[in-house]
């Protein structure tokens, strides 16, 4: 009897050291696993709502990267958006990462000088965005954001009307001339011209002006070595003056919304435009067909070139308490896997080389090539160095090309006024 006792307890003693056992190992079982840390959360603001969903994208992209990280995207009023940055940025409370403008300009020339945004030079790799955008935000030799979209103006055409009358796109000015001639005595308006949005007159003239007399000479012009009354500036305002007997009639008094609808619905051949445009004309006619070409040189030969600019860019924020984030966000941005993110998100053209754009959108693709391959080096109008000063070569051309059309000045004259009002602010031209 004692003898059974005994083996009793050692067996209720070796059940409870194995259960005790078990007890430990279930308990290591079901410890909780490391909580992960917590995402970097970048903040980032701009004014264009169309933006939201290429953030997501970028943030998924990220994130299968191994990256951990968390974009949060605000936008604001595109005429109170200046404000609302430059007032944060003084305060100590703007976002990691916000949408700036192009240069030259005082707006973020201001905030460069201030402090207020990161040079990008060694911090993020810019290779697989052309020298021409990078200039667009470029001062004091660095590079201050990285460009998310570019546009590129020139001659946009009906490719129905091109096609019934078997014409090539021209490849000289005298070509554009005979065709326009032609249409016009078919009855066609050769071109449509928003004669009453002086902008768009001045955006005009800068294109004709990028390939003839070209890149070179405007760069010239902006040493000072060239003047904007020598014969080949007059010469542009000549050409156009000229052919404006091929706008449709009361030119002068329409609209750019009164271009647009015309030329979607088949009442005009061409329009001097941008790249921008072809989204509201297609809402006005889903089956409408066009093609795009630079404007045509003057002289046989001569390479054509398109007016690129840059439409904004991604500045750092150097108070931004998630930086080495916000610079790999940056850092994706500048790659063309972004860039196809955004212009199949956006419609719009990246800025970005060696993106895929949409295939549904040869127009946008052929834009985007030209882009890449013929943009002028040199420019007036938008992004020039004679925007940087008061009045600028591009508040002038919006009122003296409208007068030139009504036949108030002439190209002569109009090329004096230019010449005028910037030599009283621009050093070179007061050689």
């Amino acid at each position: 009897m004692k003898k059974t006792i005994i083996v009793l307890l050692g067996l209720l003693l070796t059940a409870g050291i194995l259960f005790a056992g078990g007890q430990k190992d279930q308990g290591k079982a079901k410890a909780p696993a490391a909580a992960k840390s917590a995402p970097a959360v970048v903040k980032i603001w701009g004014w264009r709502t169309q933006d939201a969903d290429v953030w997501k994208k970028a943030q998924e992209a990220l994130q299968a990267k191994g990256e951990n990280i968390v974009i949060k995207y605000e936008t604001f009023v595109p005429t109170e958006y200046d404000s609302k940055v430059l007032l944060s940025l003084q305060g100590g409370s703007a976002a990691d990462i916000f949408y700036t403008r192009r240069l030259p300009g005082a707006r973020t020339q201001g905030l460069i000088d201030n402090g207020y945004l990161v040079p990008l030079n060694g911090k993020v790799d810019l290779k697989a965005i052309p020298e021409t955008t990078l200039n667009s935000i470029r001062s004091k030799g660095k590079v201050w954001g990285v460009p998310f979209a570019n546009q590129v103006v020139g001659i946009f055409y009906n490719k129905d009307i091109f096609d019934k009358y078997g014409f090539s796109e021209p490849d000289t000015w005298a070509q554009l001339v005979a065709i326009s001639k032609k249409l016009k005595a078919d009855g066609i308006t050769p071109f449509m011209i928003p004669g009453k949005a002086g902008w768009a007159l001045a955006m005009q003239h800068a294109m004709v002006g990028v390939s003839s007399p070209g890149s070179d000479w405007i760069g010239k012009l902006a040493k000072g070595e060239a003047k904007f009354t020598d014969p080949e500036f007059v010469n542009i305002g000549k050409r156009l003056n000229d052919l404006k007997v091929y706008y449709q009639k009361d030119f002068i008094a329409n609209s750019t919304d009164e271009m647009s609808a015309g030329f979607a619905l088949g009442q005009g051949a061409m329009v001097f435009y941008g790249i921008w445009g072809g989204t509201n004309w297609k809402k006005l006619n889903p089956d409408f067909h066009y093609g795009f070409f630079p404007v045509p040189v003057v002289k046989k030969g001569d390479k054509p070139a398109v007016y690129v600019y840059m439409d904004g860019a991604y500045g750092l924020n150097p108070a931004s308490k998630s930086m080495d984030a916000a610079l790999k966000v940056l850092s994706y941005a500048a790659t063309p896997a972004y860039g196809t993110t955004f212009s199949n998100v956006t419609g719009e053209m990246t800025a970005v080389s060696g993106a895929t754009l949409p295939k549904d959108k040869l127009i946008l693709q052929e834009c985007y090539k030209t882009a890449n391959e013929m943009a002028a080096a040199n420019t007036y109008w938008v992004g020039s160095v004679f925007q940087n000063g008061t009045p600028n070569v591009y508040s002038i051309l919006r009122e003296k090309m409208q007068s030139m059309y009504l036949g108030d000045i002439t190209p002569e004259q109009l090329a004096q006024d230019v010449q005028d009002g910037l030599a009283t602010w621009y050093k070179p031209l007061q050689k």
